[in-house]
């Protein structure tokens, strides 16, 4: 017969490794660029957090790419590319936790902020400035 102590023992590895399991799935499929970008090379690209609207996502499950003439803001079920002639502004601020660049954009359809929790704020307020972005 098996003991309620083995059955938790199983039970705990049980939930660890699906926990684990998905954490690697929805991290792996979070890094995968969109088909707009084949081919291309981004000026910078990092895995970020990210908050749109409501939903607050941690580091690393959101792709954060910059192109020569875009911003792709990504993850496993969201995919938000921002030319830079729809951007209307963008902010560095700091937040409780990390400094967050937030995107003000004129797309209808998409959260009219999004804010990337970023790990380098300098080198991508400098990008988005060198495009004609303004803060």
């Amino acid at each position: 017969m098996v003991s309620v102590d083995h059955f938790l023992q199983l039970f705990t590895a049980l939930v660890f490794a699906v926990a684990i399991f998905l954490f690697v799935r929805i991290y792996r499929d979070s890094k995968k660029a969109h088909p707009a970008e084949d081919g291309l090379t981004p000026l910078f690209e990092e895995q970020a957090g990210a908050r749109f609207d409501y939903l607050n996502l941690t580091i690393p499950f959101v792709r954060h790419a910059i192109y020569d003439d875009f911003v792709v803001i990504s993850t496993r079920k969201r995919y938000y590319k921002l030319n830079f002639n729809q951007i209307a502004r963008f902010e560095v601020k700091r937040h409780v936790f990390s400094i967050g660049i937030t995107y003000y954009h004129n797309i209808s359809g998409i959260p009219k902020k999004l804010i990337v929790w970023t790990t380098n704020p300098g080198w991508v307020s400098s990008l988005l400035e060198s495009k004609g972005v303004s803060t």
